[in-house]
């Protein structure tokens, strides 16, 4: 190997140490400043047995060592009876023969990013269906959270207009989760009505942007 190609190497090595540690401090801050309000309660890991909450939905070392693409940081908790909180989709297993839906949700919000890394934060307030069986991921530990925004599973919508998604706007919809008077199959644990802003990861690098979204997620009323 030349040189040049083991400086080049070593130069990409050194890039992705760097964005890693800018990601986890932005997710950290965020985290304490949520946390840190008054009368939120955060979730903790496994809570109840579905719920995972402050830790990772996939272990980042799969994604480090090459075994896994998936990776997730996410910060949850209750909130006046709401789910309330915050993911970094940092990387997906992004399939582009089949994540249709993905793919033009992505290409609808920001057509200059990578799929298979997005490097967004989506933040929101969800109202749950039923306050005493709510989930965050499903039995396979897919994201119910994400799921609103079709970035995994699908449900039906009564006000969702995909084609207004853009970055910094809030996006809100609500779930046809009732077939009658009855909740439909497997609806349980999800949510009536969501409202969410996308948020690229790489414009949280400070307190005081991490500050002003926090306050605003814990402002904003469903």
């Amino acid at each position: 190997m030349q040189d040049s190609q083991k400086k080049q190497i070593t130069d990409i090595v050194n890039a992705f140490r760097l964005i890693n540690k800018d990601i986890r401090e932005s997710f950290k801050i965020m985290c304490d400043e949520l946390e840190s309000r008054k009368d939120f309660e955060p979730w903790k890991k496994d809570e109840r047995g579905v719920k995972k909450a402050k830790k990772d939905y996939w272990d980042p070392e799969g994604f480090f060592y090459g075994s896994d693409n998936w990776y997730y940081l996410n910060c949850y908790g209750m909130l006046n009876k709401k789910v309330l909180g915050f993911t970094f989709v940092i990387s997906i297993n992004y399939d582009n023969k089949e994540d249709i839906e993905y793919s033009d949700f992505i290409n609808q919000l920001d057509n200059s990013i990578n799929k298979n890394t997005p490097m967004l934060c989506v933040y929101g307030i969800y109202e749950p269906i039923d306050i005493k069986k709510i989930k965050l991921t499903d039995e396979a530990g897919f994201q119910y959270v994400d799921g609103i925004l079709r970035f995994s599973g699908a449900c039906e919508y009564k006000n969702y207009e995909k084609e207004k998604i853009k970055y910094d706007e809030w996006i809100d919809m609500e779930v046809d989760y009732q077939d009658g008077n009855k909740i439909k199959n497997d609806y349980d644990g999800w949510y009536k009505r969501a409202k969410v802003k996308i948020k690229h990861i790489t414009n949280i690098s400070s307190k005081e942007e991490a500050h002003r979204i926090i306050d605003e997620l814990i402002k904003c009323k469903i």
